[in-house]
């Protein structure tokens, strides 16, 4: 499925720690879930409210539990990245810090 990837997929640190953390099964659902959003990344993904609105975000069900996966998306470089994947409880919450201690990708908004 790698050979159809229309963007590139980074990872922040936040969001490479989180997934760490999950057990083997969710992590293979949520690549296939990056495979995915990487073919088809707005269709796919939906703009977030603000103050909020340089994200979108990506919805995955696991064993009854909604996770999400908080990205940024520049079409020029053709670049998705993740900023943090986690369950929908207090994810927003979370986001919002997340975004908070990022670097400067250049990734635009």
């Amino acid at each position: 499925m790698s050979s159809l990837l229309v963007y590139d997929v980074l990872f922040s640190s936040s969001a490479v720690k989180a997934q760490k953390k999950l057990d083997k099964p969710l992590r293979l659902l949520l690549k296939q879930a990056l495979e995915l959003l990487a073919t088809n990344p707005t269709g796919l993904g939906e703009r977030l409210k603000q103050p909020l609105t340089m994200l979108r975000s990506h919805h995955v069900r696991y064993k009854g539990l909604e996770w999400r996966i908080g990205y940024q998306l520049n079409e020029e470089a053709r670049v998705i990245y993740v900023v943090l994947i986690g369950p929908h409880e207090n994810f927003y919450r979370s986001l919002k810090n997340a975004l908070s201690s990022l670097p400067s990708w250049g990734l635009g908004v």
